[in-house]
C-alpha cells in the first residue's frame, strides 16, 4: 500500500466521520407531531434476550462497551444506553444503541425523546442519521427524505441515496425506491477493485468503497426484481457479483429471477429498514476509524477496530432479521476480537433455512477451533458439507478446517472434491493454492510444489504469485523460481511492503540471497513499520547475521504487533533468538506459545524436538551488518 494514498483516503474518511457530528440543518424538526404506535415491548425483550449470556445476572457489569460488544451481550448495552442518554453522556453510539431499540418496540415518542436528548439535539449529528427513518416510522417517509437531503449529504457515496431509497422501501413506495437506487448505480463506478494494491486515488476509492458499493447495489436488484423489472434486477445482481463473486443470496435469487418468483428476502418495513440503514454505517465508520489508526500510526490492539461500528453491526443485524450475510461478518468480528461465546451467540441466530446456514457451519467450525475442540469443528465441517455440498466454496472451506485440525487425509479429498466443482481458470488456481497450502501443511513439500506449478500456469494473478513464492521458497528446488516470480512481483510495484517482504524473506532463506534480502527488509521495514510480517523478517535477517539482541528487538515488536492472532513463525523465530541470548526459560515458553499457535507439520517437529533437546545446531556467527542508505525513516538501527 502507497503510504501517500493511505493518508489521503485516511484524511477524506476521517474527515467524512466528523462531518457526521456536525448539525447540517437549520430549522426546527421537533414541532411536528409524531404518530404514536403501539408497542411490542413483548418480541423485543425476547430478541434481547437470545443476544445475552444464559440466566445472566440483572446486575452484571463489563469493563468497556467494547467487552459487552465482544460478549454480544446487546440487552445489556440497551440498559447502559438508557442509562448514559439520562446523563447525557457525549458518545454519540450510545443514543444510537437506544434509538435502535426504541424502533424495535415500535415506541416512537420516545424515540423521538432520544434524537432530542442526543448530542446537538433533533438538529445534531446523530439526529442528522436516524430521524428520516423515525420519520418513516411516524408515517412521513416524503419529510424522511427531505431530512436526509438536509442533513445527510456530507456522507460518501452512495450512502444518501440508499439512506433515501431505504425510506421508501419502509413505506412500500418501491417505485420511487428504484428510482433512487437506478439513479444511484448510473453515477457509480461500478468497475471493481483490482486484486493488487491501490496505487491512484481512483484505485483506493474503489478499494474504500467496494463494500457499500457491493451492498447498496444489492439493494437495488432487489427492490427491481420484486417489481417485476427483471432486466434491470438482472443487471444489478450480475454487478454485484463481479464485486462478490459465488454470494449465496444472489445466487438464489438469480434462480428465483430465472423462475418468475419473488426473492427470497421479506420487503422491509421501518424496522428492517433502520436495521439495514445502521449496517451500512456501520462499515462506514469501522473504515474511518481503522484509516484514523493507521494516520496516527495506532500500535494494534486486541479488540474491536471500531466500538461505534461494532455497535451498530450488532444492532442493524438484529432489527433487520434477514440481514444474514452481516450476521457471519457480526460473528466474525466479535471471534476475531477473542469473543468466542459472542461470536456463538450470533451465529445461532442464523436460520436452519437461511442460504448461509452451510456459512454458519462453518463459522461455527472456526469458533470450536477457537476453543481448541478439534473434534466438534469437523463436525460443524461435516455439517457444512451437507448443507452446502453443492458450492465449491463450502468444501473448500471445509478442507480447510480439516487442514487446521491436522487432518490431511480429509483435507486433500476435499480439495479433490473442490477442484471437480469449478469452471474457471482462476477458480482452479484458488482450489489448487489451497491445496498446496494443504501439502504443505502436512509436510509434504513435493506435492505442494506441484500444485502450486500448476496453479501458476493457468493464472498468475497477484495472490497466486504471493502464494507461489510462499510455498517455493522452501522447496531445495523450487528457490530459484520462487525469486523470479518475487522479482517480478516487486518490479511492477517497488514500493509494496507486501511485495518487498514477500522478495527479502525468499531471498534469505538461502545464504547467497542474506546481503540482498537484508538490504530489501530495511527497505520494507522503512515503509511498514507497524506490518508485523516485514518487522519480523528484518529480524531474522538480523539474527542470520549473528546480531542478536537487534533481532529480539524487532522480533519481540513483531510478536506484539501480530499479538491479536498469534503467528507460530515469529514465536518460533524469538524462541530461537532467547535461546542464542542464554535465555533458556523464555526460549522454551515461547516456543511452547509456538506450539499453540498450531504450526506446520515441519515446524511443528521441529519445535518439539527443540524443547526436548534446546537448540543445537552452531549459532550463526557474528558478521558486519551490510550498509543501508535510506532516504527516510529510523535514523539508527537501535530506534525501533
Amino acid at each position: 500500500m502507497s503510504k501517500r494514498w493511505a493518508l489521503i483516503a485516511a484524511s477524506l474518511a476521517t474527515a467524512a466521520m466528523a462531518g457526521m457530528a456536525s448539525s447540517a440543518l437549520a430549522q426546527d424538526k421537533a414541532a411536528e407531531p409524531a404518530t404514536q404506535a403501539p408497542v411490542n415491548s413483548r418480541a423485543t425483550a425476547e430478541l434481547l434476550r437470545r443476544t445475552s449470556p444464559p440466566n445472566p445476572a440483572p446486575d452484571r457489569t463489563y469493563e468497556s462497551p467494547d467487552a459487552a460488544l465482544i460478549a454480544a451481550d446487546i440487552d445489556y448495552l440497551v440498559q447502559e444506553a438508557r442509562r448514559a442518554v439520562g446523563r447525557s453522556d457525549e458518545a454519540s453510539y450510545w443514543y444510537a444503541i437506544a434509538f435502535a431499540d426504541d424502533i424495535a418496540s415500535g415506541d416512537y415518542a420516545r424515540a423521538r425523546a432520544t434524537l432530542v436528548a442526543a448530542p446537538g439535539g433533533i438538529n445534531g449529528g446523530v439526529a442528522d442519521m436516524l430521524e428520516p427513518f423515525l420519520l418513516a416510522a411516524e408515517g412521513r417517509p416524503d419529510r424522511g427524505v427531505e431530512r436526509i437531503d438536509a442533513g445527510a449529504d456530507n456522507l460518501p457515496a452512495p450512502l444518501p441515496e440508499v439512506a433515501r431509497a431505504l425510506v421508501f422501501e419502509s413505506a412500500g413506495r418501491l417505485d420511487e425506491a428504484a428510482a433512487v437506487y437506478a439513479e444511484m448505480v448510473d453515477r457509480l463506478d461500478v468497475t471493481p477493485p483490482g486484486d493488487d494494491e491501490p496505487r491512484t486515488p481512483e484505485e483506493f476509492e474503489r478499494a474504500l468503497s467496494a463494500a457499500r458499493i457491493t451492498h447498496a447495489v444489492y439493494r437495488a436488484a432487489l427492490v427491481h426484481h420484486r417489481l417485476g423489472r427483471t432486466e434491470q434486477a438482472r443487471r444489478y445482481y450480475d454487478i454485484v457479483t463481479t464485486f462478490a463473486p459465488r454470494s449465496a443470496d444472489v445466487q438464489e435469487n438469480l434462480r428465483r429471477l430465472a423462475a418468475g418468483q419473488a426473492p427470497f428476502e421479506a420487503p422491509l418495513d421501518v424496522r428492517g429498514a433502520t436495521g439495514r440503514w445502521l449496517l451500512f454505517l456501520s462499515e462506514f465508520l469501522t473504515q474511518a476509524e481503522m484509516l484514523s489508526r493507521m494516520l496516527a500510526q495506532e500500535e494494534p490492539a486486541v479488540g474491536l477496530a471500531s466500538t461505534p461500528g461494532s455497535a451498530f453491526l450488532q444492532m442493524g443485524v438484529l432489527l433487520s432479521n434477514d440481514a444474514n450475510d452481516w450476521r457471519l461478518y457480526a460473528a466474525d468480528q466479535v471471534l476475531d476480537a477473542g469473543g468466542a461465546d459472542g461470536a456463538q451467540r450470533i451465529i445461532d441466530m442464523m436460520p436452519a433455512e437461511s442460504v448461509f446456514a452451510a456459512d454458519a457451519e462453518i463459522t461455527r467450525a472456526l469458533i470450536a477451533l477457537e476453543r481448541r475442540n478439534d473434534a466438534a469443528a469437523a463436525e460443524a465441517a461435516e455439517r457444512a458439507l451437507a448443507r452446502g455440498g453443492d458450492r465449491w466454496s463450502i468444501v473448500a472451506s471445509v478442507g480447510d478446517v480439516y487442514r487446521r485440525v491436522g487432518h490431511a487425509e480429509r483435507a486433500i479429498p476435499a480439495f479433490d472434491r473442490a477442484l471437480a466443482m469449478v469452471q474457471t481458470d482462476e477458480e482452479r488456481a484458488d482450489i489448487l493454492g489451497y491445496r498446496a497450502f494443504a501439502h504443505r501443511f502436512a509436510g509434504n513439500i513435493a506435492a505442494a510444489s506441484a500444485d502450486m506449478r500448476a496453479a501458476f500456469a493457468i493464472d498468475q494473478s497477484v495472490d497466486t504469485r504471493l502464494l507461489f513464492v510462499s510455498i517455493l521458497m522452501e522447496d531445495p528446488d523450487g528457490w530459484n523460481d520462487g525469486i523470479a516470480v518475487a522479482r517480478a512481483l516487486f518490479a511492477e510495484q517497488p514500493d509494496s511492503v507486501t511485495r518487498l517482504n514477500t522478495l527479502g524473506y525468499a531471498l534469505i532463506q538461502r545464504p547467497q540471497g542474506l546481503e540482498e534480502g537484508y538490504r530489501l527488509l530495511w527497505r520494507g521495514f522503512n515503509y511498514g513499520q507497524m506490518d508485523y510480517a516485514v518487522v519480523d523478517s528484518l529480524g531474522w535477517a538480523y539474527y542470520q547475521y549473528g546480531h542478536f539482541d537487534q533481532a529480539r528487538a524487532l522480533i519481540e515488536r513483531a510478536r506484539d504487533l501480530s499479538i491479536a492472532d498469534p503467528n507460530s513463525e515469529i514465536l518460533d523465530h524469538l524462541g530461537d533468538v532467547y535461546w542464542r541470548l542464554n535465555r533458556r526459560d523464555e526460549a522454551r515458553t515461547t516456543w511452547r506459545q509456538a506450539l499453540d499457535a498450531r504450526p506446520d507439520a515441519i515446524r511443528r517437529r521441529d519445535i518439539e524436538r527443540k524443547l526436548q533437546r534446546g537448540l543445537t545446531t552452531p549459532a550463526p556467527r557474528s558478521r558486519e551488518l551490510p550498509e543501508v542508505n535510506l532516504p527516510e525513516g529510523p535514523s539508527h538501527r537501535e530506534d525501533l
